[in-house]
């Protein structure tokens, strides 16, 4: 198979029409949830999905200015998770394309695309490097501002790593619950400053006092729209939390769905 190395512009993003009489429609897709990641030897495209994954029927690549299908399967076929699509784009040649992303009611997810061939790619870069201007006011003192070929902004490293630190330590510290309900059922929220999910909780039976509903590693993501990465911690943060808050002398087992308190 021939590799194609040359970058991605994302174009547009859109949903296709729905019929007159639907009554689900497709969530929209916004433009974040569609990212092209280009390294030397590699790259990818990254689409987050606005619906859950097993719901969408196929994806379909299409050569616009030939009207050719270059590739067809099923979304499952290139689902990472629940809702994350990765697809190796050095399989595409330069060219103009469009990808349909079929959900279950026959609306489509609608990218539009150019695949740049490596010279292209090239001369997109020279050019932008050798017209930019920055926006930037220029001092000796100031920092270097260095940008890639298509003129956006290049992260400083050190920068974003102390922007992350600092933003790791205040979501650390910003971590807290809220309750809202009675002991027989109600809302515990977690919040940290940066994510909030909303859990129900109901009064037991048995040796069982009371449990929490989590959702499962398969639905997380697509239910709290956090980082199935992120899971483990906010589950004991939880977990430990209720425990201290509300009924210090219970023990709690955190299993797949849900959270016991004995």
């Amino acid at each position: 198979m021939e590799l194609h190395y040359g970058e991605i512009e994302i174009l547009s993003i859109s949903n296709s029409a729905a019929e007159p009489d639907e009554v689900e429609l497709l969530p929209e897709m916004p433009e974040h949830y569609v990212r092209f990641v280009h390294y030397p030897d590699c790259q990818q495209l990254i689409i987050m999905l606005p619906s859950y994954g097993p719901e969408y029927q196929t994806i379909k690549l299409m050569d616009t200015g030939r009207n050719e299908v270059i590739d067809e399967r099923p979304v499952t076929d290139r689902l990472s998770g629940s809702i994350q699509i990765l697809w190796d784009t050095l399989e595409i040649p330069p060219g103009q394309f469009r990808i349909e992303i079929k959900w279950k009611n026959g609306q489509y997810h609608l990218i539009e695309l150019i695949k740049y061939s490596e010279e292209e790619s090239k001369e997109r870069k020279a050019i932008v490097q050798a017209y930019q201007v920055s926006d930037e006011p220029i001092s000796d003192s100031g920092p270097i501002i260095y940008r890639d070929g298509f003129g956006n902004i290049l992260p400083d490293e050190d920068l974003l790593i102390r922007e992350q630190a600092m933003h790791d330590i205040f979501r650390r510290f910003s971590k807290k619950l809220s309750y809202s309900g009675n002991f027989r059922g109600g809302t515990i929220t977690y919040s940290d400053g940066e994510y909030t999910i909303d859990f129900y909780h109901e009064m037991g039976g048995g040796n069982c006092h009371m449990y929490i509903d989590i959702p499962t590693e398969d639905q997380w993501e697509l239910k709290t729209h956090v980082p199935l990465s992120e899971r483990k911690e906010i589950l004991e943060f939880v977990a430990e939390r209720v425990q201290r808050d509300q009924a210090p002398s219970w023990k709690y087992e955190i299993r797949e769905d849900i959270i016991y308190y004995y």
